[in-house]
């Protein structure tokens, strides 16, 4: 088994230095030196809590909610760095993905 852990440790390491990973990190980066696009991403996750919680209390939600959330969703959506942070995420997740199918095919599950 250690020979197995071994291996995933390495495969690891391929991973962080590939470029898709890299490269979402700079991304990161940028967003996290972006004050603009932190302070959109705390007031989506504080109103989609908001709507989460009145959704788990079986309480109506206010149409003004609805728009408040779509309209900093757009703003989100419009902000550069977040759209190359989302652009590289989707990069990673996709190499994730053929990584873990190739793993897979192997076991054949």
């Amino acid at each position: 088994m250690e020979q197995l852990v071994e291996l995933a440790r390495r495969l690891g390491k391929l991973m962080a230095a590939h470029e898709r990973t890299v490269l979402m990190k700079k991304a990161q980066e940028a967003v996290n030196g972006d004050e603009e696009a932190k302070k959109l991403i705390e007031a989506y996750q504080q109103q989609a809590k908001k709507i989460q919680e009145l959704e788990r209390q079986n309480k109506p939600i206010e149409v003004d909610d609805k728009h408040r959330l779509r309209d900093i969703e757009q703003k989100i959506s419009l902000n550069p760095h977040l759209q190359e942070l989302t652009r590289r995420q989707v990069d990673f997740i996709e190499m994730s993905r053929k990584v873990k199918q190739a793993i897979d095919e192997q076991l054949e599950v």
